[in-house]
C-alpha cells in the first residue's frame, strides 16, 4: 500500500497512451486521406509521401515519444504484485523498459529520416533515386522491422505475457482481468507471427496490432486505478 501513488501514476499513464495512440493514429490516417500526395513509393513496399506541414512534423514527434509512458505504467503494474511475484514482474518491467525504446527510436523515424528522405527522393532521377529508395528501404527494414516489431513490439509482447500469467495468479486483481489480458496478447502475437511468416502477410490491415496492444494497456491501466482507488 505504500506503493500506491506510484501505482494510480502508472495505471493513469496507461490509460492516456492507449486514448492518445489511437487518437493520433486515427488523426493521421485522416491527415493522410485529404492531404495531397507528392510521390508515392508504395510500389518498393515503402509508403506515400504527403504534402506535410511543421504542424504534422510536431505531431509525429509527439506520436513518437508516447511509448515513453509506458515506463511508469510498467513500474506501477510491478509494484501492484511485487508482494508475491517481485521476480516476474520485475523481469517483466525490464522488457517493457527495453520494448519502449525499441519503439520509441522506430516512431522516431517517422519525423526524421523519412521526412527528409521522403520529400528528396521525388526530385532525384535516375541510378541516384534508385539507390536511394534502397536506402530507405534498408532504414525500413532495420528501424521498421527489427527494431520497432522484432525488439520493440516484441518485448512489449513479453512484458505483456508476463502480467497477464501474473494477474491470473495473484488476488491482487479478478482474474478475469488476466484472462482479458492474455487472449489479446494471444491475439497481438498471433498477427505479428502470421504477417512475418508469410502466411497472411495483409492480415495488419484488417487487424491492428497498434489498437491490441493499445486495448490491452487499456485494460491494465484501467484494472490498476480502479483497484487503488477503491483500496
Amino acid at each position: 500500500m505504500k506503493h500506491t501513488k506510484m501505482i494510480l501514476v502508472g495505471g493513469w499513464c496507461m490509460v492516456f497512451f492507449a486514448i492518445l495512440y489511437i487518437g493520433i493514429t486515427l488523426l493521421l490516417d485522416n491527415i493522410v486521406q485529404n492531404q495531397t500526395m507528392l510521390y508515392s513509393l508504395e510500389r518498393h513496399d515503402l509508403f506515400k509521401v504527403m504534402a506535410g506541414s511543421g504542424s504534422i512534423r510536431a505531431l509525429l514527434v509527439f506520436f513518437s515519444l508516447l511509448p515513453l509512458l509506458l515506463i511508469p505504467g510498467a513500474v506501477g503494474a510491478y509494484y501492484n504484485f511485487n508482494d508475491k511475484h517481485e521476480a516476474n514482474m520485475r523481469v517483466g518491467m525490464y522488457f517493457a523498459t527495453t520494448g519502449v525504446i525499441g519503439l520509441t527510436l522506430s516512431l522516431m523515424m517517422l519525423p526524421s529520416i523519412n521526412w527528409y528522405l521522403g520529400t528528396f527522393i521525388p526530385s532525384v532521377s535516375g541510378q541516384t533515386q534508385a539507390a536511394m529508395i534502397v536506402l530507405l528501404q534498408s532504414i525500413h527494414s532495420y528501424f521498421g522491422v527489427f527494431v520497432g516489431d522484432m525488439l520493440g513490439v516484441g518485448c512489449l509482447l513479453v512484458w505483456f505475457f508476463i502480467t497477464s500469467f501474473v494477474t491470473i495468479r495473484s488476488n491482487a486483481m479478478p482474474h478475469i482481468v488476466g484472462t482479458i489480458e492474455l487472449i489479446l496478447a494471444v491475439l497481438t502475437a498471433g498477427v505479428l507471427i502470421l504477417r512475418y511468416t508469410g502466411i497472411a502477410p495483409n492480415i495488419h490491415f484488417n487487424i491492428q496490432v497498434g489498437s491490441l496492444m493499445a486495448l490491452w494497456i487499456f485494460v491494465c491501466g484501467i484494472s490498476l486505478i480502479s483497484l487503488r482507488k477503491g483500496s
